[in-house]
């Protein structure tokens, strides 16, 4: 073969891998989840102007994530999930931006409402990367479902819709109906309707507890009330005793309690039926941190109170990040790295916990960690994550309120 066969070749070959990785990567996180620290001129313009970031971050999501400004591509799961859903209607709430929160919530009611009630299956297929066209999984994930139910009811005060209201009220007394469940006059909040989380004991998610939402739903949902502010004072106690099985007291992403009290130690356990990782501080656990400074903004005393207490003994991510100038993508359940890089998914819940113990040297915080990774176009590390853009951007939400 001639050498210039030969260079056509191997052009043609690289042409091809590349192509590959382009296909790849968007769906495929973990062989490029990360990208490196941008040009100073990038970090520059993500200076700690939190009104700015926030307006700017969302005006790339809805370019970038959007489809038809109406639904989010999930890059982990392919196809849409109702947590993309939910985390777009509660950007667009806090951003005012009424037109974008209607596309939204009526592609999620038409595509992902479930038949015989009014929760929402948590996956559909787009058609693409070998998923089918429709509903996948009917059974519902309830932090979508409440955060979705959360959106409507505050969508329609202020923007005075009462479809949205009503429809707000709808979610909230199905959850109650199907999700929530009373174990010894202490309340629970089952993490969807798959069977498998109701076996041997009751799968929970520390990541879906949500205090101040249950106090919005007692407000709306008169007939349960009572229930749900107590299901909102106990969700402190079911979180910190989640927390307490960790070494590191890190929220696990996944812990259970058991049916019945058979007095062998406490009753809140690990639950180890969502496979590898469930005890670890990771994907799902990342998000506590932004519900806990949510709570302690939003929640009246003393829940609010509660909220700020979990947040000053918990410092372990703080502590970290002072120590090792590094946060990596998680920790197991005896503290170990889950990995040697930086991550972005960790970096908005240190910023959390400094505001609550250091506040006035956050802009400096967010200068050394997290603005090093952030495009001037509004992205913080790559522009193909949805769920990392949003992790980031409602851990400074609730740093903004």
């Amino acid at each position: 073969m001639s050498n210039l066969k030969k260079l056509w070749m191997l052009a043609l070959i690289l042409f091809a891998i590349l192509g590959m990785a382009s296909i790849v990567a968007p769906i495929c996180p973990a062989l490029s989840q990360q990208s490196k620290p941008q040009t100073q001129s990038s970090a520059q313009a993500a200076s700690w102007n939190l009104p700015k970031l926030l307006r700017e971050s969302w005006s790339f999501y809805k370019g970038r994530f959007l489809v038809d400004g109406a639904h989010v591509v999930s890059n982990n799961y392919g196809g849409t999930i109702s947590e993309g859903q939910s985390y777009a209607m509660l950007k667009a709430l806090w951003m005012n931006d009424p037109a974008t929160f209607q596309r939204v919530w009526d592609w999620t009611k038409t595509h992902l409402k479930r038949p015989h009630d009014h929760l929402l299956g948590w996956r559909w297929g787009d058609g693409q990367f070998g998923t089918p066209l429709g509903l996948m999984e009917s059974e519902d994930a309830t932090d979508a479902d409440q955060d979705i139910a959360y959106a409507l009811l505050l969508a329609g005060k202020q923007w005075r819709n009462a479809a949205f209201t009503q429809d707000g009220l709808n979610i909230v007394k199905d959850l109650w109906r199907i999700n929530v469940q009373k174990l010894d006059d202490h309340y629970y909040l089952a993490p969807g309707t798959w069977e498998g989380f109701r076996q041997e004991y009751l799968s929970l998610d520390p990541s879906y507890m949500a205090p101040y939402v249950y106090r919005a739903f007692a407000q709306a949902d008169t007939e349960h009330a009572a229930g749900w502010n107590q299901l909102a004072d106990d969700t402190y106690d079911t979180l910190e005793a989640c927390t307490a099985l960790t070494k590191p007291q890190l929220p696990p992403n996944w812990c259970a309690v058991k049916w019945q009290d058979d007095r062998q130690g406490s009753r809140i356990i690990f639950s180890d039926r969502q496979g590898p990782g469930s005890r670890d501080f990771s994907y799902d656990a990342f998000r506590v941190y932004w519900r806990m400074m949510m709570d302690s903004k939003l929640s009246p005393s003393p829940g609010r109170e509660r909220a700020l207490a979990y947040l000053k003994k918990h410092t372990f991510l703080l502590n970290y990040w002072q120590n090792h100038h590094l946060m990596p993508e998680g920790f197991t359940s005896d503290g170990t790295p889950r990995t040697k890089d930086n991550s972005g998914f960790g970096m908005g819940p240190v910023l959390v916990l400094n505001h609550i113990q250091h506040p006035a040297t956050d802009a400096h915080l967010y200068q050394e960690m997290l603005a090093p990774y952030y495009h001037a176009d509004g992205y913080w590390f790559n522009d193909y994550n949805d769920f990392l853009h949003s992790v980031i951007w409602l851990h400074l939400y609730a740093i903004s309120l």
